[in-house]
């Protein structure tokens, strides 16, 4: 990365820290426009600052920049989290509000692309783990019936998989509450396609 783009990078998640969201969205378009600008940290800050100005269409555009740019390299890092013992999304709106969006670019992109996903769930270590494991699973299963819903085509490009707690990433006691929100989630592996 050359440090023009650096720079660019580093005023425009200043400007966005201190609320100047316009600012910020010129900078991330700008570093965009610029040899080595193409970078997940660009095409995040795109999508936070369209969020925030409330341009939802332009920040749903900017999510599926996010979901080609992982399935290009392979590590499509998205999270969807969960209320605690529910294979339902939280009820902190702030938070899911974008999910359906999230989960139409998902469809779309990669349905349009020759990738595959492992759906694979998660849970807190509260409650017995072979329980944990089958809340996991329905969870991943959950989110990869949203995603077929979407575009048909994945049924059979989509698979879920439900490790438990044996993945959590907040470490410390169990909370089931904002804390370890993280620990009750969903998240995606880009893989092979059988065959390819």
């Amino acid at each position: 990365m050359n440090a023009y783009v650096a720079t660019l990078i580093s005023d425009a998640i200043r400007a966005y820290d201190r609320g100047r969201y316009q600012q910020a969205l010129d900078l991330y378009r700008n570093a965009l426009k610029t040899p080595g600008g193409d970078q997940l940290r660009v095409y995040n800050g795109l999508y936070l600052t369209h969020w925030k100005l409330g341009r939802q269409t332009e920040a749903a555009q900017a999510f599926g920049q996010i979901v080609d740019y992982g399935l290009a390299n392979k590590q499509l890092e998205v999270k969807f989290l969960f209320k605690p013992g529910s294979a339902s999304f939280g009820t902190d709106s702030p938070i899911t509000r974008p999910y359906p969006s999230w989960l139409k670019q998902i469809a779309q992109r990669t349905s349009q692309s020759d990738q595959c996903l492992e759906i694979v769930g998660h849970t807190s270590a509260s409650g017995p783990e072979p329980l944990n494991e089958r809340l996991s699973l329905l969870r991943a299963s959950y989110v990869k019936q949203q995603l077929e819903r979407e575009a048909p085509v994945l049924t059979n490009r989509t698979i879920a998989h439900g490790v438990g707690s044996k993945e959590p990433r907040v470490l410390g006691p169990v909370t089931d509450d904002a804390r370890d929100a993280l620990n009750r989630r969903v998240d995606f592996k880009v893989i092979a396609c059988s065959g390819s």
